[in-house]
């Protein structure tokens, strides 16, 4: 699964972990700025993220649930709006 996370707050991001399948992590985002990471889906599992804001941590759901039989590729607004898929 390929996921772009776009940091959709005011300020830098740090320290942002994918949580769930094979995982990933991202050093930095600044405010607008956007990364991609490639997570193994190697069965049923949802997908998270955690991040630090303003030096306190914070988790957001990515996907509910995603399964290795689809290929998939993902946006996420860090601290935005998104629409989860099913």
């Amino acid at each position: 699964m390929r996921i772009t996370s776009t940091n959709s707050t005011q300020t830098t991001l740090t320290n942002i972990n994918v949580v769930g399948g094979g995982g990933g992590h991202i050093d930095k985002l600044e405010s607008g700025e956007s990364e991609t990471v490639w997570v193994d889906i190697t069965g049923d599992c949802s997908i998270d993220i955690d991040y630090l804001y303003n030096g306190q941590k914070k988790e957001e759901s990515v996907a509910g649930y995603v399964t290795s039989s689809i290929e998939q590729k993902m946006k996420h607004n860090i601290g935005g709006q998104n629409q989860e898929l099913f």
